[in-house]
């Protein structure tokens, strides 16, 4: 028997895969893209990569690599194959999707919903006690902007702030109504905003905050509109001054990933057992919220010469402001809620597991990448 992940290439997908070869001791079939060969390489690139170059043999052993698409039939694998894996397995991590918080809604809906329903498909041709993982995120609560989400809410009565939204809300409420419908277990893991410290290796998978800081360093060595090359190089007070259309005391829930990775394996791997039939949801997220502040100065100490100001209207933007929020809108658009997320089942079901340390300006400026770049002087 077996356990088959989905999104085994993606940020949080890999780090699963690792705990669950490496410390869960589990056998474990990746599905993904490409020829076998091919999908096993690029995977275990990356899990040396996690591992520092030290993935034992056994975890090497344990790792299987099947080549499909969750978002044809079958999971565009022959019958044979589907039919084997069917058999076989008796835990499903669905981790693949689309997090692209700007991505076009058809795009979208094809990878979170449409490819949801067809692991459902494949889990319900399984064993009655196999058990689906599926990774949700707390951006299900839509354009709700305040207030308590439990983790057991799931209402589209706020609207969205972006079609990843509403494409993540869609596909849980799919997979709730067939959990209901069939009497399947499931837990559903809902985290906020995952993000790493550690040294970013070409060919590894990113996160959000790594792509803000990336972005953020191409415009400071390459310009945009309104925005010169190497602008904030200057050192005579001359730099650049930017307002972003965020409330000064906007904030975030950002989780670290060593965090966010072994609360999730003890809720869909060591509690599995005590759940049953049913739904679990379980919000892993921080306990405490990061202030956009703390984000707002690891940016400026890094990049000498940029000033960020969070206004509440942005009258008359500059070429460069009209550039920035144009390619930061669902970054932009989440600063405006005031939500938090209750976590009261997670807690359960990670007894012992210490809440992670407060997130504060360096580990902002290492999970954009500014680690190891001096910050800029004059």
């Amino acid at each position: 028997m077996t356990t088959l992940l989905t999104g085994a290439t993606g940020f949080l997908g890999s780090r699963l895969l690792l705990g669950l070869l490496a410390t869960r001791g589990r056998h474990v079939t990746v599905l993904g893209r490409g020829t076998v060969s091919e999908l096993r390489s690029r995977v275990l690139t990356i899990l040396d990569g996690l591992a520092g170059g030290r993935l034992g043999v056994q975890a090497r052993s344990r790792l299987r690599c099947v080549g499909g698409d969750v978002t044809r039939p079958w999971l565009g694998l022959a019958p044979a194959v589907y039919g084997r894996l069917v058999r076989e397995a008796e835990a499903v991590w669905h981790c693949a999707g689309d997090i692209a918080l700007t991505g076009e809604r058809e795009r979208l809906f094809r990878a979170n919903l449409h490819g949801t329903e067809r692991i459902l498909e494949f889990v319900a041709a399984t064993q009655p006690d196999c058990r689906l993982v599926h990774m949700s995120s707390v951006a299900v609560a839509g354009g709700r902007r305040s207030g308590v989400v439990a983790e057991e809410d799931l209402t589209d009565a706020f609207g969205f702030e972006t079609h990843y939204d509403e494409s993540k809300y869609r596909a849980e409420a799919l997979v709730r109504d067939w959990a209901r419908r069939l009497g399947r277990p499931v837990t559903v893991l809902r985290p906020g905003i995952v993000a790493s410290q550690s040294a970013h290796r070409d060919g590894m998978p990113g996160h959000p905050l790594r792509v803000l800081g990336d972005m953020i360093g191409t415009i400071a060595r390459n310009g945009a509109p309104g925005i010169p090359p190497a602008v904030f190089l200057r050192g005579n007070g001359t730099g650049l001054r930017l307002r972003l259309r965020v409330p000064a005391d906007a904030e975030f829930n950002i989780v670290p990933d060593d965090h966010a990775t072994e609360a999730m394996l003890r809720i869909g791997h060591d509690a599995a057992e005590k759940l049953g039939s049913g739904v679990r949801t379980c919000h892993v997220v921080h306990p405490g919220q990061t202030p956009m502040r703390l984000i707002v100065e690891a940016i400026e100490v890094q990049h000498f010469g940029l000033t960020l100001d969070c206004v509440g209207d942005l009258p008359d933007p500059t070429p460069a402001e009209s550039f920035v929020a144009g390619h930061l809108p669902g970054f932009l658009s989440y600063c405006h809620h005031r939500r938090v997320y209750g976590r009261q089942s997670a807690l359960e079901w990670t007894d012992g597991l210490p809440d992670p340390a407060p997130i504060d300006r360096d580990y902002l400026a290492r999970a954009m990448g500014f680690t190891g770049a001096a910050p800029h002087t004059g």
